[in-house]
């Protein structure tokens, strides 16, 4: 059978839901990612993911996709749409709680973009206070390892290294890749206000327009990409949120 909530029947649903009770709603954005990448790369990627996880785990369903996100940041480029972030809590929450209502106690959030961390987050709070259901967001926080050893690039945060190496990995085919190249990035002179996958030590949240750290609006370097480091990326992101799955299944609620 297929894990996609959407192309099933709600006979279907109900039949799943006597012996498993875990969903996963992706979360993504529509922004600018580059010149070289779409602007729905991080919704494609959070519904791939999922639906490969589902299926290797067999015991979760896919929600239909969030496609919008918050995206304020990136709305000097053409084509970007966002939310704000109460919008996207509210709708997140909402559509969580839709489906507790239904018997889904364990939920995860498969969250496919890092200005929507926060909203999420707040979701997650708010429906476990409210339904009192188990939920987690995933934002590319399984990989941490991955992360260490394969992405090179410093200040490594969007439209770079990373995730060019996904979409080459996923769909090759929607890569421009003559206009892949190294960004020249303005970023502040304080210590404490770091960007990208691999920073760590003290540092800040900063409120940034990506325009004013990078005009093409790549932060990191995407000529560092491979589709052999993607391939290994989704290989290890898929086989830990399967692994996700099969725990939150078996986990008393």
């Amino acid at each position: 059978m297929g894990y996609y909530l959407g192309e099933m029947a709600w006979l279907d649903v109900q039949e799943f839901l006597a012996n498993h009770n875990v969903a996963i709603i992706p979360v993504g954005s529509n922004e600018q990612h580059g010149p070289h990448l779409p602007l729905d790369t991080d919704a494609y990627d959070a519904f791939w993911l999922s639906l490969k996880a589902a299926e290797k785990a067999g015991c979760a369903l896919v929600a239909p996709p969030i496609y919008y996100g918050v995206s304020m940041h990136h709305m000097d480029f053409p084509g970007t749409v966002t939310l704000n972030p109460h919008t996207l809590e509210k709708l997140a929450y909402e559509v969580a709680t839709s489906l507790v209502r239904h018997g889904f106690r364990k939920i995860v959030f498969e969250n496919g973009h890092g200005g929507n961390t926060q909203a999420l987050e707040s979701a997650a709070q708010r429906v476990k206070m409210d339904t009192g259901a188990f939920v987690v967001v995933d934002t590319v926080s399984l990989i941490p390892d991955y992360i260490e050893k394969f992405v090179t690039s410093p200040h490594d945060a969007h439209a770079g290294e990373f995730e060019t190496s996904t979409s080459l990995a996923n769909r090759e085919e929607k890569v421009k890749k003559d206009r892949i190249k190294k960004p020249a990035l303005k970023l502040p002179s304080s210590k404490y206000t770091k960007i990208g996958l691999k920073e760590t030590g003290p540092k800040v949240f900063w409120g940034f327009r990506t325009k004013e750290i990078s005009d093409t609006g790549v932060i990191g370097d995407p000529t560092k990409a491979s589709k052999k480091k993607g391939a290994i990326a989704w290989k290890m992101a898929t086989e830990r949120l399967a692994d996700l799955l099969v725990e939150l299944d078996k986990m008393k609620v």
